[in-house]
Order: C-alpha cells, then structure tokens, then sequence
C-alpha cells in the first residue's frame, strides 16, 4: 500500500554522472550522491552508487521498497547507431519511405545538408502485397507467400528484428496483425514491433520511423534490463524498478521493455518533473528549467506549474511522434572542450570530455574544459568537488589551458574566464532562437538551475537573457533523480480520428473507450504505491483547419462533450489558435485528426524537509575566495549550503558549496534562502539593503 512506503530510491543516468536520490519517508531524511557514469557497462555505476550508500549513509538494500530509475540506454544506443540490425516491411510500392523521408533539406538554406541515413537500408525494406484503404476497407488481402519469402530473406541477411508499418493502418491494424501472428509463428522468437500497436497515428513515414527506433533500440535496452537485474539481486535489492518515461511518467520494467521508445528523453523529463516540484512547493509555477551536465544543457518551458508537451520532436533527424516533454538541448556542458578554429577564434564546445576521460581536472586527460574553467577562475573547491570523491587537480587544469592561452597571449585564469563567457554567449543565441520560435518571454520565469554545471552557470543566463530570477532547488545536483521518486504514471491513448465524428456522442463515445484502455493500461502495472490515490484523466485532441498540415492540441472537457453539438470544440481550438499564432479563421471547418485519453495516477508526495528559521537575516561566510569573473578579480564570500537558514541572505558576489553542486552568485545580484533551503537569486534592486 502507498502508506507503507518508506525508503524509495531514484536513480538517473547522465552521460557523466550517475545521481541517487535515497529518501526515508519515516524520518523525513534524503540523501543525494552522485558517481561517475561507466558509459559501456552503465550498471556498473549503479552497483558503485549503492555500495556508497550502504557504506556511508547506512542503506540497508533490503528495506528499499520503492524504485525508479532514469536512463540513457536507448537514447545512446541511437545517437551511436548502435541498434539491432532491422528489417522493415511495407505495403508493395513504399520501398523507399526511409529514403525519401519528408523530402525536406534539413537546413532549408544549405543545398550541401543531407537527410539521416536511415536505420533500415533499402536491401531490407521490403514490400508486401496488401493494401487497406484510407477508410480502413481491405482493398488487396496480405500476400502471406510473399510475407514468409521476405521473411526468409531478411533473415538471411541477418535480420534480428522484423518492423511492420503497413499503409493505413492506423485505421484498420488487421493486415499488420495477421503479418505478425504468421511471422511469430513461423520463427518463434523473431523481435516484432506493430506501427499501429505502437502509436495508431496518420503520417506514414513518421509511424514507420517511430516502430523502427523501437525496435532498433529494443535489444540494447532489454541487455541493459538483464544486467541491472542482476546488479540488484547481488546487492539484495529485491523491488523491481519503475522506468521514467519521455512524457515525465513512470511505468514498470516489462512496460519499458515492450515500447524503449517511450524513454528516449527518460532523464531530462524527470529532471523538468523534479523542478515543478520543488518549485512548486515554493510557490513558482513559471519556469525555464536549466539542467546543465557534463555534455550538454537541457532546458524546457513550464507554465503554470505544467510542463509543456511535444509530439513533433526530433533526435538523431528522425521524427519522434511520442508525447514527451518539451526540451530543447545545447550543446554545452561542464565537459565542453575548448579549442581554436581555422580562422583563429577561440571556441567551446559542442565536443565534450565526458565523464571518461573527463576534463583535465580529472587526472586523466589533457583537454581544456568548462570544468577546468571554472576551477581556475575559482569557483569550485577542488577538495569537495563532488563531495570530496572527485578532488580536482589545479595544475593539470592550468597546464590544459596554457597552450590556447598562448596563443592568444594571455594569462591562463583569463583565457578560462573567455572560454565562460563564450559558453554563456553560446547558451543565450540558443535560447534567444528558442524564446524567438516558442513565443514566450524570459521576464515572467524563474530559471530553476540544476544539474552538476546549472547553479554555477545559470545566474549568468539570467542576467543575459534578463529573466525574472534564479531557483537553485536545495540539492541541484541530483534533481533529476529526485524527480523520477515524484513522477506519476503516465499514460497516452490514441484514436486516429480520420473520418471525422458525426456527433457530440459519437465523439463521447469514443473518448470513453480511450479511457478505458488507459484505465487498463494503469491496471497492468502494479502500480501499488497508488492505492487509495484516484487516477485523473484529461481529454485531448490534435485539431486543425481543413487543408492545414499540423495540428495543435486542445483540451476536450465534460462540458463539450455534453453539449448538443461541437461549436463549444471548435470555439476552443479557434481560441488555442489565435493565442498561439496571432489569428483565426471562425467560418473555416474545424478537423479533430487525433483522440487522445491521458491518464495520470499520481504517486505519494514526498516529504517537505524544512530548514531552520535564520537569527540574523545576513548570512555570514565562513571564508572568503578570490575569484575572477568578466576580467576582474573579486573577494567572493563562500558559504556552506547545509549551514544556511530560512531567509538568510548571501550578498554577491558569493559561492555556496554543497557536495552535489556549486552556486555561483554573481556581483549585483543576491540569494535569499527559503522556508525548504531553497536558494532564490535576484536582482540587488529587489531588496537587499
């Protein structure tokens, strides 16, 4: 039962860092630590993070009985196209729908760019003869000769999995049905994935792309599971993990296994859940989430406490049509790599150092990073860098950097304090195409800084991009592990509205039916920690104008449903409309292409864990720092995280140092320490005198 529930654990996966989050809900205590990520045995990491618990905080692997569990796998596995080797099975005549794709440049601009390889060469897309019409009507039956000597042929060739994307399927999945059951059949065994079991939706192309990454990631993903259960059951760790989802949902292992598609953006999702959460607690609910690893900086839009969706996202340049929370990544981290174009200009990054060998503060490489920047400019503590388990060396870090400060003819502390800057000048002509594309204005929101690099670079974003302040969350650094244990199940059911509904109830009717396999969906998980916890569901629907080529979604209520016709629908999306594109059209026909059933069943809430009330309101440092910040040299005051109190504040320029993070505050600029040891920093104009 959810009450019972009293040591959980999350656990997130990043390209540098493995970050544990370990809470106990009956004495109101969490922990964070974070170890380095082993990227070719990912597991690996997971064992090194436990066996630090049991050792220094006292877990008893026994007594977890709660788990989840943020990764990569899939995601890596695509960006290093080091999937299954596929076969793809088409209607008769679409041999080429990897190939010809959307037939779009991927920079309009440049004649020279060129579309993805696809993950299925053409010598193993192979069409079937069948055909079901767009009405869903069987227009030629399934060859099923033709179906078993492609098989036998694709398997020749090596196939390990066989993907089935069949025109019009959406509307009528039997040919696909019938495809797979004889294929299984035939060859027990054989991986199969079904376009229209998968994501029932029109578009072809991005169906076929969508079932071929499922499977193409599948093999990687179900290793990784097997290794993890095995990792578990020698560290006597007998709950079975939940796996967070693209869309900031869990689901259970078996889930996870079926469809590893849905966790392609497992990690930073759960980190923009993470920072709803707690910032939620403290009253924000606008947000520009700012996850800053070793590789690279993810960010996302949250209004009124909401994240913001996408189904039209992109990875690797194939279209991932799956819900999932909207993140934009860039291509800076704290293991971006500095260096010298052709044309003598100093730049960072997107390269990064990663985790292994790391920057060359690490001890085990020689490339200039951002870490190895911020070192020398004397914002991290080289003897708690990562809670003292990653000390940093100073003098590798110098001896990293002096060769592109010579060539410049500068000292090495300030060739480092260029290679920051330029970081942030990267970080704010991203954003400011992001802010530009997405409409949204960075004065309304605070930026929730988290991640290993966020606190200390975020407070420079702020200023540039002139947001209303920054929410550094009491432990930044493991955030994203903290979100994966405050996640809710999360669940989409589609229904391809093709044809259109004649009536209100008939779209009633079909809206009650997506809930119902939502319902089901909830039910198959076991998701025991939501006993005595109703489930909400939300109504959605992908609409458009007649003649349009996308859709925006709208939310469908009770109320509409109820009415005697659409028009309260159709007011809707022209209201989504003009608030989104500046006009619409009321007398142009109103076209629901896609129904959608989102059920949410949250889990329990974790524990607040306040801070004690401040005696005196200015916080006083326990040492002072000489740091090096925009050409000038600074005395900084450097405080301990866990010392601070409930509305202290901290004058900048400052440094907060915690095991999981830095803060960096900059001159102008102060923090004020909340009720739960939040940090808020803002503008000296804002009241600090």
């Amino acid at each position: 039962m959810a009450s019972e529930i009293q040591y959980r654990l999350g656990i997130d996966i990043g390209g540098t860092f493995t970050d544990f989050t370990l809470v106990d809900t009956e004495n109101n205590t969490a922990v964070g630590v974070k170890t380095p990520t082993v990227p070719l045995h990912p597991e690996h990491g997971i064992r090194n993070g436990l066996e630090l618990l049991i050792r220094d905080c006292g877990l008893k692997p026994e007594k977890l009985d709660y788990f989840v569990h943020g990764m990569t796998i899939g995601l890596n596995a695509l960006l290093q196209r080091k999937g299954a080797k596929l076969a793809l099975f088409v209607t008769e005549g679409f041999r080429d729908i990897l190939t010809m794709q959307r037939m779009r440049l991927p920079v309009p601009y440049d004649f020279r760019s060129r579309l993805p390889e696809p993950l299925v060469p053409r010598s193993l897309v192979f069409g079937i003869p069948e055909r079901i019409g767009a009405d869903g009507a069987e227009l030629v039956p399934l060859d099923i000769k033709a179906l078993d000597m492609a098989a036998e042929e694709a398997l020749r060739a090596g196939a390990e999995g066989i993907a089935l994307c069949f025109l019009h399927s959406y509307e009528n999945p039997d040919h696909e049905r019938q495809a797979a059951e004889r294929l299984a059949q035939k060859h027990p065994g054989l991986k199969l994935c079904r376009s229209s079991a998968l994501w029932p939706e029109i578009r072809e192309y991005e169906r076929a792309s969508i079932a071929v990454i499922n499977l193409y990631i599948q093999k990687n993903v179900e290793a990784y599971f097997e290794n993890l259960k095995q990792v578990l059951a020698e560290e006597n760790v007998a709950v079975r993990p939940f796996i967070t989802q693209s869309n900031g949902g869990i689901m259970n292992l078996d889930s996870a296994a079926a469809a590893p598609v849905r966790t392609l953006f497992s990690g930073p999702a759960a980190g923009v859940i993470g920072a709803i959460h707690e910032a939620g607690r403290a009253g924000e609910g606008n947000l520009l989430t700012f996850d800053m690893g070793g590789t690279s900086t993810d960010i996302s839009v949250v209004l009124n406490g909401e994240p913001t969706y996408s189904q039209s996202g992109e990875l690797a340049g194939f279209p991932i049509v799956i819900p999932s929370i909207d993140i934009e990544s860039i291509g800076a981290g704290g293991g971006s790599i500095a260096w010298i174009d052709k044309g003598g200009l100093l730049k960072v990054g997107p390269e990064s150092a990663g985790s292994d060998p790391g920057p060359a503060c690490y001890g085990k490489s020689a490339l200039p990073t951002l870490t190895d920047a911020f070192l020398l400019c004397g914002y991290l503590n080289a003897a708690r860098f990562a809670a003292g388990r990653q000390p940093l060396d100073i003098g590798r870090a110098k001896s990293a950097v002096r060769p592109l400060a010579e060539v410049f003819g500068k000292e090495e502390r300030v060739l480092a304090d260029q290679m920051i800057q330029i970081s942030v000048a990267n970080m704010y002509a991203e954003l400011s195409n992001i802010m530009e594309r997405k409409g949204f204005d960075p004065r309304e929101l605070s930026v929730v800084a988290y991640g290993g690099g966020g606190p200390v670079t975020a407070n420079f974003v702020a200023e540039e991009i002139h947001a209303k302040d920054v929410f550094v969350p009491f432990r930044p650094g493991t955030l994203c592990a903290m979100g994966a244990l405050s996640a809710a199940f999360v669940y989409d059911a589609v229904f391809p509205n093709r044809g259109g509904a004649a009536s209100v109830a008939a779209l009633r009717e079909r809206f009650y039916k997506l809930r119902e396999e939502a319902e089901k969906w909830l039910e198959s998980q076991n998701a025991g920690v939501t006993d005595g916890m109703p489930a909400a569901v939300r109504y959605l629907a992908d609409a458009r104008y007649r003649g349009q080529s996308y859709e925006i979604q709208i939310q469908i209520t009770e109320d509409m449903l109820s009415g005697a016709d659409c028009s309260a629908i159709e007011e809707a999306f022209h209201k989504q409309h003009q608030s989104q594109y500046g006009h619409f059209e009321r007398d142009a026909e109103v076209e629901l292409v896609n129904l959608r059933a989102r059920i949410t069943a949250r889990t329990p809430e974790l524990p607040a864990m306040a801070v004690a009330p401040a005696e005196t309101r200015r916080a006083a440092p326990g040492e002072t720092r000489e740091i090096f910040l925009k050409g000038k040299s600074y005395s900084a005051g450097i405080f301990s995280r866990e010392s601070l109190k409930s509305g202290n504040l901290i004058a900048g320029p400052a440094i907060v140092e915690q095991d999981d993070t830095t803060v960096l505050i900059l001159p102008g600029w102060h923090g004020v320490c909340d009720a739960f040891g939040n940090i808020r920093i803002v503008r000296d104009e804002e009241g600090n005198q």
